[in-house]
């Protein structure tokens, strides 16, 4: 067999192949075979129509089943001979079958990447401080208590710095509702009912909070909002607002003591309020060794990446940079942010997605030929450990999870997630922490 390969940019290869005349023809004749001893032909019994009648008969069929064979093993063995590391198999075309039953065809072939592995082992690595200080602890508890609080009503009190206001509020500019004035950002600012507001100088807008100090439950209070020129949200800078404020409700925020009632939520063995410390105590631990072992891997990647320079094939990335913008939206969107700013944004958030989309797949082939390299490889037990992890996290069996997986392409994705973790377990295990350098930041979150 005949090979011949043509490198192309953007991790594209082109093969070509001649596959010799007597393979076709044995093959021919195999798969003709097949037809002539099952073929019912009028005039002749089952199996005994002459092969020449049975060949131009079904000569189209024979002759896509020699090209499918052909092609999947003459394919699969050019690549082989070759050495390549192949990711899809794009386009074929120019295909042929001579008159002397030769074959040729033209393979157009998606390429892993080449480059250099740099020097992945004994990584310099910056620490991360392991210790818990007591006032981390106080905030963790602190934190708590204010999960738990309760917003007692204050009938006749006035609204002061600190407490809780619940208003219905009507918002003008130049006597229209502001969310005609300003489409985008209006709606929120036009109208609401019941709205809570913790009443301090940053919430809602600048001063909004400062012309409701003094006000008792029923009373109603206008006055105008004059936005700074330099105000954040371009929409809104300069602008006057006029508002009508009713006052529906004057609320008192109070945290639970820290007793034994409120520890006892969390300790259900009991042990009181210092168990319950050193009970926290041993959680920030435990998240810090967590948070710390994070961070080592992000600093390897991210030194990886720096050394690593190479071409990316585009119909990845764009594959890659579609799933990545989608889950930033689908963040942005748990988090509340209106679909308008989103789509303000949306230049911002496909940068940000492509940026994150490549580095993702470079990382990915750096990690896959450490793997070639250092011989490391998912084995069946723990893909099926694995499995039957992911199983219980999104509450289907084990079974259920594979079919939709399978049905998805995405076993291989799974594979592939062990298979990196792997690799990073061994980079890690081989790092260096420097003890003298600052604390280390893993890389900007998109």
């Amino acid at each position: 067999m005949n090979v011949e390969v043509e490198n192309l940019p953007n991790c594209m290869t082109t093969l070509r192949v001649e596959v010799p005349p007597d393979r076709v023809s044995k093959t021919w004749e195999e798969i003709a075979g097949d037809y002539g001893r099952h073929a019912r032909i009028p005039g002749y019994r089952p199996g005994k129509a002459p092969r020449g009648i049975v060949e131009k008969k079904f000569q189209k069929q024979i002759r896509e089943e020699v090209k499918k064979k052909l092609l999947s093993e003459s394919c699969r063995e050019a690549i082989s001979s070759k050495k390549l590391k192949v990711l899809s198999v794009s386009d074929v075309e120019d295909f042929e079958i001579g008159e002397d039953k030769s074959m040729r065809f033209t393979a157009t072939l998606i390429t892993a990447p080449e480059f250099e592995l740099p020097d992945y082992k004994n990584i310099p690595l910056k620490p991360m401080p392991a210790d818990v200080s007591d006032e981390q602890v106080s905030g963790f508890i602190e934190n708590l208590r204010d999960r738990f609080a309760s917003f007692n009503d204050i009938p006749d009190g006035e609204l002061k710095t600190d407490l809780f206001a619940v208003i219905d509020f009507d918002g003008k500019i130049d006597g229209k509702p502001a969310a005609e004035t300003l489409p985008k950002r209006g709606r929120h600012l036009s109208e609401g009912e019941n709205f809570w507001l913790r009443m301090s100088p940053d919430a809602f807008l600048p001063g909004f909070c400062e012309k409701l100090l003094g006000a008792k439950v029923g009373d109603t209070r206008s006055f105008q909002i004059d936005l700074p020129a330099d105000f954040p949200i371009k929409e809104l800078a300069g602008m006057k607002i006029d508002y009508e404020v009713a006052v529906r409700g004057v609320k008192e925020k109070v945290l639970p003591e820290l007793n034994e009632e409120f520890v006892a939520r969390f300790l259900p063995s009991g042990g009181g309020v210092d168990a319950f410390r050193a009970d926290v105590r041993k959680r920030i631990e435990s998240e810090k060794l967590s948070e710390i072992e994070d961070d080592k891997r992000a600093q390897i990647m991210s030194a990886l990446l720096e050394k690593v320079e190479c071409e990316l094939p585009p119909d990845m990335v764009r594959g890659e940079t579609r799933r990545t913008l989608a889950d930033l939206v689908r963040e942005n969107q748990s988090r509340g942010v209106p679909d308008e700013t989103l789509r303000e944004s949306q230049e911002e958030l496909l940068a940000a997605a492509t940026r994150s989309a490549r580095d993702k797949l470079k990382g990915g082939f750096i990690l896959n030929r450490i793997a070639e390299q250092e011989k490391i490889a998912v084995g069946k037990e723990e893909f099926d450990r694995h499995m039957a992890l992911l199983a219980r996290r999104s509450g289907m069996t084990t079974e259920k999870l594979w079919r939709e997986l399978e049905n998805h392409n995405g076993l291989g994705r799974v594979e592939e997630e062990i298979l990196n973790a792997k690799v990073l377990d061994f980079l890690t295990s081989g790092a260096t922490v420097q003890p003298d350098s600052q604390p280390g930041k893993s890389p900007t979150d998109l």
